[in-house]
């Protein structure tokens, strides 16, 4: 059986040009050592394996605080924050979801 991993950890000051870059965009900000943040990273991995064009970066939260803290205004983990193609933030969750409901959430806010 196929097991499935978490996303790569991207640095944010590495991908921050890609919001708004005419694609939606999905940050997942979460911690190593947190299972809820390591299992919603697992789902955006399956995500990435059905649609290999989305853009789906994984953020330390914890080590990248400045980020997390002063820019999204995060004060739990894990956190997805979705963006429209222009950038805009669209939705935010804080907690996990199962893969069925991230499907409904991506078709939704126009991930195609």
């Amino acid at each position: 059986m196929f097991e499935k991993k978490p996303l790569t950890v991207s640095n944010y000051a590495n991908i921050k040009h890609n919001i708004g870059n005419g694609k939606p965009t999905i940050l997942a900000f979460g911690m190593s050592h947190c299972y809820s943040c390591l299992a919603m990273s697992k789902v955006f991995t399956e995500v990435l394996q059905e649609h290999p064009g989305f853009q789906i970066y994984s953020i330390d939260g914890q080590k990248e605080r400045i980020v997390s803290r002063d820019i999204y205004k995060l004060k739990e983990m894990p956190v997805q924050i979705f963006f429209d193609a222009e950038g805009n933030e669209v939705f935010r969750h804080i907690g996990a979801y199962k893969k069925a409901v991230v499907d409904i959430i991506l078709k939704k806010y126009g991930f195609e």
